[in-house]
């Protein structure tokens, strides 16, 4: 893979890399000779993952770090933040890779559902806790990522067309967190990854300084993403569906990760939603200043009545 990037190693801090894409990326990184903070659920997750990390080059250890981070849980969330404060070096990269879905309708915070906290909710918190420390780097190529998905678009094709996992051309704020007679597994997957472009816009407009950018990896049907999924599910996305030409492979994505992470901040244009590697545009929704300002303001409710 070709890297016309700056010279200057960066410190990268990865939510949700011990499994799949983040993984894979943070592998890559450390054989680039880049520092790498992992995060994980649990201490075994990430002794598993320093496993697979570390593999071809034992020789780069002392550059892979971790936390334990549940994006569900706030304090957990702000004790990983004290952890990398503590490990003293600046932090020029964040990835907001971490994510998930559920099997079933789940509120562990009252009021928002499960999906979207994990995927949009934790990880705007996190983000603010962090700014603070990327504001402090003096890397050239210092930046905030999110890690979105195509699928936030009623009209993309993606992750299933019944009426059970449609969302809406004009999402309502105010209910969809709430909406348990409604609710679907890959339905809110979908409304998180609108939520977390909204994300996205709202931390470039509220710290122009910084760049920010949210990107789609592609459709990977390998990944852990779809652990919760059915058997069959499980095995037609990974032996057969993966075959398909409108599919990503796990590598072609994480090179793309690379991308994202090390090319020139001129070549990235901040407040940017990317495929493959080129401006997109995403749905109209994702586009509505009214609503990502209203998403905001139901967050950081959340968020201060949480911590």
């Amino acid at each position: 893979m070709n890297n016309k990037n700056s010279d200057k190693k960066e410190a990268v801090f990865i939510t949700g890399a011990t499994l799949g894409l983040g993984r894979l990326t943070a592998k890559k990184l450390i054989n680039l000779g880049h520092k790498v903070i992992i995060s994980g659920r649990s201490e075994k997750k990430i002794n598993d993952a320093y496993n697979f990390i570390l593999a071809d080059s034992p020789q780069n250890k002392g550059n892979l770090y971790s936390v334990v981070l549940d994006l569900i849980d706030l304090k957990s969330v702000k004790t990983a933040v004290e952890k990398v404060e503590s490990l003293g070096f600046d932090i020029d990269v964040l990835v907001n890779n971490a994510g998930g879905t559920r099997t079933e309708f789940k509120q562990t915070n009252e009021g928002i559902e499960d999906t979207i906290f994990m995927n949009a909710v934790g990880p705007l918190y996190l983000t603010k806790l962090m700014i603070p420390l990327i504001e402090k780097s003096q890397h050239p190529n210092k930046r905030i990522l999110f890690v979105g998905s195509s699928i936030h678009d009623p009209n993309s094709k993606g992750g299933g067309n019944n009426q059970a996992t449609k969302i809406s051309h004009d999402v309502d704020i105010e209910t969809v967190f709430e909406d348990k007679e409604h609710w679907n597994s890959m339905k809110y997957y979908k409304l998180s990854k609108l939520a977390s472009i909204w994300d996205a816009y709202l931390v470039k407009d509220k710290y122009p300084h910084l760049t920010t950018i949210v990107f789609c990896p592609g459709f990977v049907p390998t990944t852990d993403l779809i652990r919760n999924s059915s058997y069959m599910v499980r095995l037609t996305l990974k032996y057969a569906i993966s075959k398909f030409n409108f599919t990503t492979s796990e590598d072609d994505s994480t090179d793309d990760y690379i991308y994202y992470i090390t090319t020139s901040g001129t070549n990235l244009k901040s407040g940017g939603y990317y495929e493959k590697r080129q401006l997109s545009k995403p749905s109209d929704d994702a586009l509505n200043r009214v609503k990502q300002q209203q998403f905001w303001d139901l967050a950081m409710r959340s968020i201060d009545q949480l911590t």
